[in-house]
């Protein structure tokens, strides 16, 4: 997991994936595009099947150390990373020398495993693709 280079204090991405949090409220945060983030597709679609679903998400700077006290608290539920290649992975525990802090969920969130169906299922055609995200190339 990246935080950002000038001040080590803003979540950034997982590798080259972007990432998600889920509040306990529903609403969803990702990193803000600042220029060290990548713009993805899949972030994208996951931000916009989420709003098709009535959430607010928010794109914001998260602090690190303010998301592992809302993990702690339970007002952070879920946590996911997002990418061309995983689609959606889990994300279960942050662990550094300073800190090791459990997701509530360990990492099987409801509303992740949701997403990660619904947009493979959109990819293989099994789903109702709304947004026409699909074209037939042969």
């Amino acid at each position: 997991c990246f935080v950002d280079a000038a001040t080590k204090t803003y979540l950034e991405e997982l590798g080259g994936m972007n990432m998600m949090v889920v509040h306990k409220d529903g609403h969803v945060e990702t990193p803000s595009l600042t220029g060290n983030i990548l713009p993805g597709v899949t972030r994208r679609s996951l931000i916009q099947l989420l709003q098709d679903q009535g959430r607010d998400v928010v794109e914001t700077m998260i602090r690190l150390d303010q998301l592992l006290e809302d993990i702690k608290s339970g007002e952070v539920t879920e946590v996911f990373a997002c990418g061309t290649a995983a689609i959606i992975t889990p994300i279960g525990r942050f662990k550094s020398e300073k800190f090791d802090v459990t997701v509530a969920d360990g990492g099987s969130g409801e509303l992740t495993v949701a997403l990660r169906n619904q947009l493979l299922g959109i990819q293989l055609g099994e789903v109702e693709d709304p947004h026409n995200w699909m074209w037939k190339v042969c």
